[in-house]
């Protein structure tokens, strides 16, 4: 073998050694079955989790639903209870676990006033797109909510302004959401099928005899 040939090719084991070390150090963090008992949150539903093999699962069936929720979550503002969320997304839409609650590390403590700023303008202009109120959305609830609405009146200034902001804020986050998961699922699908794509058989040099 040509000397230069074996040089680019201990690159190229060495670049793949790296890939698989950072790899890990990010899995480290992600929920497995062999450390599911040492989750904070998700050690209390271990047996159950362990029981479904889709959650494992890395098939585009499991990680198009898995991208799709997770952005979703991890724009909305929930932050304190995403992890567990995501295990309940993970359950209803047959989705990836890992890939959920990966998503959620999007939103921390230095990226939510960012990204809920974002939401918030975004669910400010879809809602004045369609002439609707937030507030209005919320008398609307404890309209239909029946002998809930006695407790509308003591919602107070404070509590509407709450209301308010919550649901523009979960509109802009459910859009852009939505927008990053069709662009992430756009993009995996782009680089599963190019991994599985039949490689082309290279033309035979043999020429067939003719056919007496």
């Amino acid at each position: 073998m040509d000397p230069d040939e074996k040089i680019s090719l201990e690159h190229e084991r060495l670049r793949h050694h790296r890939r698989i070390r950072r790899l890990k150090k990010w899995l480290k963090y992600l929920p497995r079955k062999a450390t599911l008992h040492r989750h904070p949150i998700l050690k209390y539903f271990a047996s159950s989790i362990r029981k479904r093999s889709y959650l494992w699962s890395f098939r585009t069936p499991e990680v198009i639903p898995a991208l799709y929720s997770g952005w979703v979550l991890t724009m909305l503002p929930v932050m304190s209870c995403q992890i567990f969320l995501a295990c309940i997304a993970a359950i209803i839409f047959r989705a990836n676990i890992m890939i959920l609650v990966a998503l959620q590390f999007v939103s921390t403590p230095f990226t939510v006033p960012f990204l809920w700023y974002l939401d918030y303008k975004v669910g400010h202009f879809i809602l004045q797109l369609f002439d609707m109120d937030s507030w209005s959305i919320v008398q609307e609830v404890f309209i239909h909510a029946g002998h809930y609405a006695h407790h509308f009146g003591k919602v107070g200034t404070m509590g509407q302004k709450v209301f308010r902001w919550f649901i523009t804020t979960s509109v802009g986050g459910t859009i852009l959401g939505l927008i990053c998961g069709a662009i992430s699922s756009s993009l995996y699908r782009r680089v599963y099928s190019s991994k599985h794509s039949p490689k082309p058989v290279a033309p035979s040099n043999v020429e067939k005899s003719p056919l007496p």
